[in-house]
């Protein structure tokens, strides 16, 4: 078990995230998760952490927000919802949310701050962590473990498969970086060497249908020219994206995506 453990700690152990990079193309990215937040329904991810946590009443800290889809519901849950978003824009969008949800944007609390500089002086019920880079570094490892008092939740993509995606990134002579990866898998090794036993789930999602292409452009532009992207490449994410438009204006989508899902209960 040393052995596994001292693997996923070299995996884990990477430059700290250059923030400003981060945050500048959060920032861009803000409005198209608040459309995101806005239009979401039910969700099987968090419908498992609801399952495993006593949320009404209870301190949860949702690290890395962004537009405020699961503080939102966390709110509805009962749960003294507080948010972390490193991004000025995606905090400002939680906020408008939240506002517009029907409760005081005012007085939830989300720091606009990167956790790796987050000191809360205070421990929470339960840490909630969906698809967050905070689980990429091993820093981060002690500290997500000592901010939770009850569980820890935590959610991340294992797999990204979106043929439009390729399509585009053939078009424009580009390999794609997208989400997804081992991370919360070196994450559940590293509890399981330090004795926790959390559950672990995999959660597979596939679509077919046909979308807005306005959904894909700054998504693309990101995944395809990384966080600095400029106007120059977004203007050729968009013409590329538009050769596929149909008569009804809209681009045929097809992903099979793979969601791995952590849960750590600290009283068993």
């Amino acid at each position: 078990m040393n052995d596994i453990k001292g693997i996923c700690v070299r995996k884990l152990s990477k430059p700290r995230q250059d923030m400003e990079k981060s945050n500048a193309m959060w920032n861009k990215r803000a409005r198209e998760f608040r459309k995101i937040s806005s239009n979401a329904g039910g969700d099987q991810v968090f419908d498992l952490f609801r399952a495993k946590a006593e949320l009404k009443g209870r301190s949860v800290i949702d690290i890395g927000c962004g537009a405020g889809r699961y503080l939102k519901r966390l709110l509805d849950e009962g749960a003294l919802a507080e948010g972390l978003e490193p991004s000025v824009e995606m905090a400002r969008e939680a906020r408008d949310f939240i506002s517009q949800s029907g409760y005081d944007g005012a007085a939830v609390t989300i720091y606009n701050v990167a956790f790796q500089d987050f000191a809360p002086g205070k421990k929470y019920d339960y840490v909630f962590i969906s698809n967050s880079p905070v689980i990429s570094y091993y820093e981060n490892y002690p500290r997500i473990i000592d901010l939770a008092r009850k569980g820890i939740f935590i959610s991340s993509w294992l797999r990204i498969e979106d043929l439009f995606l390729e399509k585009v990134a053939a078009g424009l002579g580009r390999t794609p970086h997208t989400h997804g990866g081992c991370d919360i898998v070196y994450f559940l090794n590293l509890l399981l060497a330090d004795g926790y036993y959390p559950d672990f789930w995999t959660s597979v999602k596939r679509r077919e249908e046909r979308v807005d292409p306005e959904n894909f452009y700054l998504r693309y532009a990101s995944w395809l020219y990384g966080p600095e992207y400029g106007e120059k490449e977004l203007d050729r994410v968009k013409k590329e994206i538009d050769k596929h438009l149909g008569d009804d204006k809209k681009v045929a989508v097809s992903s099979t995506n793979v969601m791995g899902v952590l849960y750590l209960d600290l009283l068993k």
